[in-house]
């Protein structure tokens, strides 16, 4: 049992998290935790300070747009993004620097090789045909005491078969986008404030009206859920990247993610990418505990800062003006 991440508000503080993955406003968590309303907002705004260590996030099933979260894994450093990049962070592995440049595609044949054009044939790439994250409820999480902890002997290989992409069930249009914007930029993000900003971002206002119908029919049906993710000192424990590939590959990813210092995982055929601040004293027990799977592991430190990073809004409305045109 390796303790990760310590809760100030203890008990309170687990029970707002864990609801906070499966509501869509302060007053849903609320109704579900019985804390008053007034405590739920002093809760959110605080964690809103990126100081002590806790993100939320909207996830949301992309894929389901025809939408494809890609990483690749560089020695070569680009000087011009390629088309639908929304991030370049700089890695390290034995004193030998690397990119991962992370994007957001559609998914079809033509975008994935204009994006796989931009680099060497020796670069390490995944394709997010199955994108998973850190739930509290993880099976290999435990809560005691204020501290969220992982059981490392809890973590469990299973789910092995092979990701695909899911059939596109809707096409987003850019009211889709600014609503999809607004609720990753902050998931708690209500329709008020999403018309007020309407205008600014589409050149024309859009009622409440609209957006809620927006909402309900589009965005909604892509909802994921909420993710919560917890961050130790930098200094202290490392953020890294480690990509994995064999044919075990998508299982162990899928497994890692149950342990609370392991954020996001990206799985392809036989490859995965997953991200995470893993303590160095858990590892050799994980690796233990793996045993014997059909995988080899890849371990890179991940520099703090962004080197490049392009606005979710731009990328998305970038694809939808794409997808009008050639639709035209």
């Amino acid at each position: 049992m390796f303790p990760f991440f310590f809760l100030e508000e203890k008990e309170v503080g687990w029970t707002l998290l864990q609801a906070i993955e499966t509501s869509l406003s302060i007053s849903e968590i609320a109704i579900k935790t019985n804390i008053s309303i007034s405590k739920v907002s002093r809760f959110i705004n605080k964690i809103k300070n990126p100081s002590l260590g806790i993100r939320i996030g909207f996830e949301a099933h992309l894929e389901k747009a025809g939408l494809l979260y890609i990483g690749t894994i560089s020695k070569k450093h680009l000087e011009k993004a390629p088309p639908y990049m929304q991030a370049e962070r700089a890695l390290r592995m034995l004193g030998s620097r690397f990119f991962l440049y992370s994007g957001l595609l559609p998914a079809e044949n033509s975008a994935v090789e204009e994006w796989l054009s931009n680099f060497e044939d020796s670069a390490l790439t995944v394709r997010a045909y199955e994108h998973r994250w850190w739930r509290s409820s993880a099976s290999a999480t435990t809560y005691s005491d204020g501290w969220v902890c992982g059981d490392v002997e809890s973590v469990k290989v299973f789910e092995k078969q092979q990701p695909h992409l899911p059939v596109k069930e809707q096409t987003l249009d850019d009211v889709d986008v600014l609503l999809l914007w607004a609720k990753l930029r902050w998931p708690f993000a209500s329709l008020r404030d999403i018309e007020r900003e309407s205008e600014r971002y589409l050149g024309r206002k859009v009622s409440h009206q609209v957006l809620s119908w927006h909402f309900r029919n589009h965005v909604l049906k892509l909802w994921a859920g909420n993710r919560v993710r917890l961050y130790a000192d930098s200094q202290q424990v490392p953020y890294r990247l480690h990509y994995l590939e064999g044919r075990d590959a998508p299982a162990v990813a899928r497994a890692l993610v149950q342990l609370p210092w392991f954020h996001t995982a990206y799985i392809d055929v036989e490859k995965a990418i997953v991200s995470g601040q893993p303590p160095c004293a858990s590892m050799l027990h994980l690796y233990r505990v793996l045993g014997d799977l059909d995988v080899d592991v890849l371990e890179f430190a991940m520099e703090v800062s962004t080197v490049k990073w392009v606005p979710i809004f731009g990328l998305l409305s970038q694809i939808v003006k794409q997808k009008e045109v050639v639709n035209a």
